[in-house]
C-alpha cells in the first residue's frame, strides 16, 4: 500500500481527484467505480495471468484510460504482461515525481475530453 499512500500525497498536493483503493485486482473488476477514471494503478502481487486477465478486462471497461502497474522487478513476465496490454510498468520504488508526472498526464488528458464533450454540447443544443 506504500504507492497508495505516495498517490494520495500527490492527489493533496494537485488538489484534485480522489483516490479508491483494492487489495486485489478481483476486487477492483468485482466493485468497479461508476464514475470518471482518469488513471487505473494496478500494484498487487497478483499472478502474471490475473494481471493478464485485469488488464483486458480494463481495457473493455476504460478503453482510454492509462494504466500503470507497479512490480518488484523488471524485465520478467509481469512487465511483459503490462506492456503487452497496453500498460506502463514502473518498478519499485516509485519516486513522487514519477507520480506527480502520472496524474499531471492523467488528468490533463481528463480535461481534454471533458472540454471536447461541452463543445459537443453545444454544437448538439437547439
Amino acid at each position: 500500500m506504500q504507492e497508495a499512500v505516495q498517490v494520495g500525497r500527490c492527489l493533496s498536493e494537485l488538489n484534485m481527484g480522489c483516490l479508491v483503493t483494492y487489495l486485489k485486482a478481483e476486487d477492483l473488476v468485482l466493485n468497479a467505480p461508476t464514475g470518471l477514471v482518469a488513471l487505473v494503478i494496478l500494484a498487487t502481487d497478483d499472478s502474471t495471468a490475473v494481471l493478464r486477465r485485469t488488464l483486458i478486462w480494463l481495457r473493455n471497461r476504460w478503453p482510454g484510460c492509462p494504466i500503470s502497474v507497479v512490480g518488484n522487478a523488471g524485465c520478467g513476465d509481469y512487465e511483459m504482461a503490462a506492456r503487452e496490454n497496453g500498460a506502463m510498468y514502473l518498478t519499485r520504488p516509485v519516486r513522487d515525481a514519477e507520480w506527480s508526472a502520472i496524474l499531471s498526464h492523467a488528468f490533463s488528458r481528463i480535461r481534454k475530453l471533458l472540454a471536447d464533450a461541452g463543445k459537443q454540447d453545444a454544437v448538439t443544443k437547439p
